[in-house]
């Protein structure tokens, strides 16, 4: 095999490798995020006084392929923009988010960052309007309780 064929076959193996890569690797990055039972305080700020208050509390379970895949974060207030597409944003090992846009007659979007360490995240939601006004925050805090059991929600 020539010097010119070991470059041919090197340049194929790379974009081999770039194809046959696994879905479960998602974007490559290990979230810190361990999968399991999670606690959720769920909290409404009002954006013009910046006053708090808990809505709700609820258990979610979190699995493995939908930490990798970013699929784990919503809207989980009733707000306007929480039945609308959802398209998640990668951020790194120890944040990630979402963009949600509405295409309904009340056109609003929110997005959402959250950070992540190993057995809990927090993150703020900030829902907009279409003309880009503050309507609404929401904030959660989530807290490793264990591994997932059958009454966990997805």
């Amino acid at each position: 095999m020539g010097f010119h064929n070991a470059h041919y076959f090197g340049a194929l193996a790379v974009v081999a490798m770039a194809f046959l890569s696994s879905e479960t690797q998602g974007t490559g990055l290990n979230h810190v995020l361990q999968p399991g039972s999670y606690e959720v305080e769920v909290i409404a700020e009002d954006p013009a006084t910046k006053a708090q208050q808990t809505v709700r509390k609820v258990e979610r379970c979190l699995e493995a392929p939908a930490i990798v895949k970013h699929e784990v974060f919503a809207i989980l207030s009733d707000m306007p923009a929480s039945d609308c597409p959802k398209y998640e944003v990668c951020a790194g090992e120890t944040r990630t988010g979402f963009i949600a846009q509405c295409a309904s007659a009340d056109i609003s979007s929110a997005v959402g960052m959250f950070a992540l360490e190993p057995t809990a995240f927090r993150g703020r939601i900030e829902i907009k309007d279409a003309a880009g006004k503050l309507k609404n925050v929401e904030i959660q805090y989530g807290r490793r309780t264990g591994a997932c059991d059958g009454a966990a929600a997805p």
